[in-house]
Order: structure tokens, then C-alpha cells, then sequence
């Protein structure tokens, strides 16, 4: 498996499991603050990542008859979750998770390091997966 396909399968995987590591806790779903609809809110982001997760280790994964469209759907589908992470802070009155749990969250000259940078981070990661893969299937075209 190239580079690139190991990277963007590490996403995925990710992205399938993250929401559970990540929110399955008293932090989130269940916080005893948070009312029953918010828990609903948090549990349908989890859906949606281990969904979209899920999917995208299937198309990186699968023997389809079109390897360059399974490789962009493996990386857009995780893709498309870690964006909607990072859209979020743009609405109103949101925050990450230093809001209500500041100790847990580290900062870095008085910067939070928090669910922004995860999905800058994850974001990062799968550009860089789909651009070595790219460049490893063209270099397989090329010498066929």
C-alpha cells in the first residue's frame, strides 16, 4: 500500500472511530448539562463521522473498475466531516471544547489547541494522502 493510500485510510479509520473516543464520555453525550436534544445533536455528529468514515475506507479499500474515483471518494467523504468541524465555529455562539472544560484543553501561548486545530489537522492530512496517492497512480499509469 502507497503512502498516500496508508495516510488517507488513517483518516478514514479516524474519522469512523473518532466521534466514540471523542464524545461517548461525560464531556458530551453524557454530560448531565447538556439537555436530551443537544445529546441528540451529538449523537447524530457521531453517526455522521463513522458513517462518512466508514465510507471512505470502503472506496480506498474496494477493487472497483475506477481507482482514481474510489481514491477521491475515500478522501472526500472523511473530508466533508472535518470541514463541517471547522464551519461550525463560524456560527453563533460557538465554541470548542474549552468552553466548559478549559483544563482539559491545552493551549499554546494562550492559544487553545482544540477541535479546530484536529480538523486543520485531519484536513491537512488528507491533502497530503490524496496528493502522494495521485502522483503514485500517475506514476503507475506512466510506466504501464
Amino acid at each position: 500500500m502507497s503512502a498516500g493510500r496508508t495516510i488517507l485510510n488513517v483518516v478514514a479509520g479516524a474519522t469512523t472511530v473518532g466521534g466514540f473516543a471523542a464524545d461517548w464520555n461525560r464531556t458530551h453525550l453524557f454530560n448531565p448539562n447538556w439537555p436530551a436534544h443537544a445529546r441528540f445533536h451529538d449523537a447524530m455528529t457521531i453517526a455522521v463521522a463513522a458513517l462518512l468514515g466508514a465510507g471512505g475506507l470502503y472506496a480506498l479499500n474496494r477493487k472497483g473498475p475506477d481507482p482514481d474515483r474510489d481514491t477521491t471518494m475515500g478522501a472526500l467523504l472523511p473530508a466533508v466531516f472535518w470541514t463541517s468541524m471547522s464551519a461550525a465555529f463560524a456560527f453563533p455562539g460557538t465554541q470548542g471544547l474549552q468552553a466548559e472544560f478549559p483544563h482539559l484543553v491545552p493551549r499554546v501561548r494562550g492559544v487553545w489547541i482544540d477541535e479546530r486545530f484536529a480538523s486543520a489537522g485531519m484536513l491537512g492530512l488528507t491533502g497530503l494522502g490524496y496528493a502522494l496517492e495521485r502522483r503514485t497512480r500517475r506514476g503507475h499509469r506512466a510506466q504501464v
